[in-house]
């Protein structure tokens, strides 16, 4: 998450991308509503201030129902005395290239990592990657998971009916990305995040384009200060980024060769 708030200083963007915002996490559309110009958003955020009665219910989002099944490493039940800000986010897009080239090759290479997010040093150790954006985010480490459709339903089977539920496509996955995001640095001496886990789905939308759907849970030690906006400072970044990003992701499918391959 905090990397995004990074990536709004990248230069002019491309391609004229308008970001709609969806009011529930159930996206009430069928593929061919998803266009390559649009983006798709829904966000929750519950502040720890709430106690544990109120944190399952809030606006009709329930944490239980919606954002707890997304905790895949059991953070929650973990926690003991800490409390975080809880923000879910889901966003749909699509790209302009086939199924085909959304690769576990090309999208767990450092270089294509670095090429999407050109505002920051992407490294890699064994399968630890580090990732840092300069001064005002923290440095993160992360890991990527690579999945077919049946070999996440076999590890994680109760997130099938959460998706089909919350997605209404009759579509499976070609390709699933879990990235865990597990070791936030300080910014001004402060912690940031405890983690987020982000769950990337993507589609065959037809022969020349796919369908990217991606649900990201984060816990929050500390949202930025009322000073400079707070959280509705966090969303207006976060929304900046998610453009940012897309628009650099776009930007390589559609200049890069379908018979490139991830070095």
């Amino acid at each position: 998450m905090f990397f995004l708030l990074a990536l709004t200083s990248v230069a002019q963007q491309r391609y004229e991308l308008n970001l709609r915002s969806i009011k529930t996490l159930e996206f009430d559309l069928v593929k061919d509503d998803y266009t390559h110009d649009s983006i798709y958003f829904y966000h929750c955020l519950l502040k720890k201030s709430a106690n544990e009665e109120s944190i399952d219910e809030v606006s009709s989002f329930s944490f239980t129902d919606h954002a707890k099944p997304l905790d895949l490493y059991g953070y929650w039940e973990n926690k003991k005395e800490e409390k975080y800000d809880v923000l879910l986010t889901k966003v749909g897009y699509v790209l302009d290239k086939p199924i085909d080239f959304f690769s576990e090759e090309r999208l767990s290479d450092p270089g294509y990592i670095a090429q999407t997010m050109p505002a920051a040093k992407i490294k890699r150790i064994d399968s630890i990657y580090n990732i840092e954006v300069g001064f005002g985010t923290p440095e993160i480490d992360y890991t990527l998971h690579f999945y077919s459709s049946e070999q996440f339903d076999n590890k994680y089977p109760d997130l099938k009916n959460y998706f089909h539920k919350h997605d209404g496509l009759e579509l499976s996955p070609d390709l699933i990305v879990v990235q865990h995001n597990f070791k936030y640095g300080k910014v001004m001496f402060k912690e940031t995040s405890k983690m987020s886990i982000s769950i990337s789905r993507y589609f065959q939308l037809n022969e020349q384009q796919t369908l990217a759907l991606n649900y990201t849970l984060n816990y929050i030690h500390n949202i930025p200060p009322s000073f400079v906006g707070g959280s509705d400072f966090l969303i207006d970044k976060i929304k900046e980024g998610i453009i940012a990003l897309i628009d650099e992701t776009q930007y390589i499918c559609r200049t890069t060769e379908i018979s490139e391959r991830a070095e």
